[in-house]
């Protein structure tokens, strides 16, 4: 008799809460994985923006690097030795007479 005379409670409230709380999880979570997302993408960008730029200034450096290269190449040959002597130095060979001309 007892059981007849207990009121049956509906458990509707408990499911509502948990579907309530289960929403609620799931956006937060979408909240920090969109958060997370947007930091690497600006990262990422910013690494892509320095590199093209890195790359640019290797691509500025080697080619100073062959200018250099070549003019140490030139420079050591006699002909340019004797030429940088003959204008930077005034220097001749024995037997041969400076002229300059008059300022």
């Amino acid at each position: 008799m007892k059981r007849a005379n207990q009121k049956i409670q509906p458990r509707n409230k408990p499911r509502f809460q948990l579907r309530f709380s289960t929403i609620f999880v799931l956006c937060i979570m979408v909240a920090v994985v969109g958060s997370s997302s947007w930091q690497i993408w600006q990262l990422r960008s910013q690494v892509e923006g320095k590199l093209a730029h890195l790359n640019q200034e290797k691509r500025t450096l080697l080619q100073q690097e062959k200018v250099l290269r070549d003019e140490i190449a030139l420079l050591n040959t006699d002909r340019y030795i004797e030429k940088l002597a003959r204008e930077k130095l005034g220097l001749v060979k024995r037997g041969e007479i400076l002229i300059s001309p008059k300022n």
